[in-house]
């Protein structure tokens, strides 16, 4: 053998084995990620909720459904559904507090609230 034939010989067997063995999968895509400044302020309007009970955390309920809707177009379309199903949900189940009593004012009137009785003349 010639030596630029050997050269070429053993440049084509490195190619070769360099192709069969050497071949990996490419590492699987990353998961989206939500912006981390969205991500902390749905994170304390969710720990607001869960710090809350009763009808008092339902303001916080509707504020975090509030903030997912303005948010929603820098999540992730993969992530979009479950979120605001999430906060729907959310919304939907933390009960208003009833609204107080109101409380009738008196003027000093007595109980009958400035409603006289008309008094008919005798007969």
């Amino acid at each position: 053998m010639r030596w630029p034939s050997a050269w070429l010989a053993g440049c084509s067997c490195a190619a070769l084995l360099a192709g069969c063995g050497g071949h990996t999968a490419a590492p699987p895509p990353k998961p989206p990620r939500i912006p981390a400044a969205v991500a902390q302020e749905l994170s304390a309007d969710a720990d607001a909720v869960a710090g809350l009970s009763g009808c008092s955390a339902h303001d916080a309920a509707t504020k975090f459904q509030t903030d997912t809707i303005k948010a929603i177009s820098h999540v992730p379309a993969r992530y979009r559904e479950q979120l605001m199903s999430a906060a729907n949900e959310l919304a939907a189940r933390v009960p208003a507090c009833p609204p107080p009593p109101q409380k009738h004012e008196d003027h000093g009137r007595g109980h009958d609230h400035g409603k006289h009785k008309k008094h008919e003349e005798g007969d």
